[in-house]
C-alpha cells in the first residue's frame, strides 16, 4: 500500500471519528485535521459513495454521521473480541424473535473475528433470523431505543401478567437492562403515571411510540446501586433482607464455584455442607432458582421465605406420592 493510500485511509478513520461526535463544515473539518478544503471535501464524497457511510447534512454547510444507522467503528485486540464474542453469543441466545438488527450486528462483529468466533457468529445471526417474526416487538423496541439515545419520552401501553386491561405510561427511559436469570429484557425509567421509577417487561409492552418530549437523565440516576441487592430485576423499597441457605455436601462444590449474587459469602460446614448467605432486596424473586435446587437446599432464613419454599416442596411431594 503507497503511503498516499495510507494518508487517505488514516484521513477516513479522524473523519468518521470526528463526524459521529458532532456536525463539521468542510472549512472547520480541514482546519482541525489540517489538510485543504478540498481534501475534506472529496474525501467526504468518497465515503458516502464509494464506503457507504451515512453521512447527512445538518445546518449550513455542516455534515455528520447519522447515528440512527451507524454509531462508529472500533479496533479490537484477540481478547477484546473473545469478550464481544461472548456477549454476542449471549445475545443470540436471549432473542426469542426474528429481530435483523441483532442479526446483522451479530453479522458485523463476524467480520473482524477470526475462526471458529467468525464461524459461531454467522450461524448465530442465521438462528435469529430463523426465530418467529414479532413486528411489533421489534418496532417496540427500536421506539424505545430511540427515545433512550435522543432523550425523548416514550408514550408506551404496557400490561402486567395476569391483567385484564392494560395502562398507558409517559416513560423517561433512563436504562435498558437484561434479566441474570431469563431471555428478558426490561425497561427502567421515570414513569409521569407513577411519578416515580418504573421497570417495565419489554416483551408486555403491547405499544411504543417516542414523543417530541425531551428528558434528562437525574444526575441522582445510578443504575447499579439501584440494582445492587436485586436478584434479577426486582426492587424493594425498604432495606435489603438476609437470605441464608444450607446446601448438601452433594451440590456444596458446585456453589461454592459460581457467583450467584454479588453480595454473597459462602461458608464450609461440617460434612461437606456449606452455608450460602447474600443480601437480598426481594426474596421472592429468587425462590423459583432456590426451589429448583429440590431437596439440596434448605432455607434457613427469612422465615417467610422457607414457609413458602416448605409449602412448594410439600405439593410437589404429594403430586408425586404415588411413584
Amino acid at each position: 500500500m503507497s503511503n498516499r493510500s495510507v494518508r487517505r485511509n488514516e484521513l477516513i478513520l479522524e473523519m468518521e471519528r470526528l463526524y459521529a461526535d458532532r456536525a463539521y463544515s468542510d472549512i472547520e473539518l480541514a482546519g482541525r485535521l489540517g489538510v485543504d478544503r478540498t481534501t475534506i471535501y472529496r474525501t467526504r464524497v468518497f465515503m458516502e459513495e464509494e464506503l457507504n457511510v451515512p453521512i447527512i447534512k445538518e445546518g449550513t454547510g455542516q455534515y455528520r454521521i447519522d447515528r440512527q444507522k451507524q454509531l462508529g467503528s472500533i479496533r479490537l485486540t484477540q481478547m477484546e473480541a473473545v469478550a464481544l464474542y461472548l456477549g454476542g453469543r449471549r445475545l443470540q441466545q436471549q432473542t426469542r424473535i426474528a429481530h435483523v438488527p441483532t442479526a446483522a450486528a451479530l453479522e458485523k462483529l463476524a467480520v473482524v473475528m477470526r475462526r471458529p468466533m467468525m464461524e459461531n457468529l454467522v450461524r448465530a445471526a442465521q438462528e435469529v433470523l430463523g426465530q418467529e417474526a414479532d413486528p411489533q416487538q421489534a418496532y417496540n423496541l427500536e421506539q424505545i431505543v430511540e427515545g433512550w439515545i435522543n432523550g425523548r419520552k416514550v408514550r408506551v401501553r404496557y400490561r402486567k401478567l395476569h391483567s385484564e386491561s392494560a395502562r398507558v405510561h409517559l416513560v423517561c427511559p433512563y436504562q435498558l437492562e437484561p434479566s441474570v436469570w431469563s431471555d428478558s429484557v426490561y425497561l427502567i425509567g421515570h414513569s409521569d403515571q407513577h411519578d416515580a421509577v418504573i421497570t417495565l417487561k419489554l416483551n408486555r409492552i403491547e405499544r411504543a411510540t417516542v414523543t417530541t418530549e425531551p428528558f434528562v437523565v437525574p444526575e441522582a440516576f445510578d443504575s447499579h446501586a439501584l440494582l445492587e441487592h436485586a436478584w434479577g430485576i426486582w426492587r424493594a423499597g425498604g432495606e435489603p433482607q438476609v437470605v441464608r441457605l444450607r446446601f448438601s455436601p452433594r451440590v456444596s462444590p458446585r456453589v461454592r464455584e459460581t457467583i450467584w449474587h454479588p453480595s454473597q459469602t459462602v461458608r464450609d460446614l461440617p460434612g461437606g455442607e456449606c452455608e450460602w448467605t447474600a443480601q437480598i432486596a426481594e426474596w421472592r424473586e429468587m425462590e423459583p432458582w432456590v426451589r429448583g435446587w429440590g431437596a439440596e437446599v434448605e432455607v434457613l432464613e427469612p422465615a417467610a421465605m422457607r414457609a413458602s419454599v416448605g409449602a412448594a416442596m410439600k405439593l410437589a411431594a404429594e403430586i408425586y406420592a404415588n411413584i
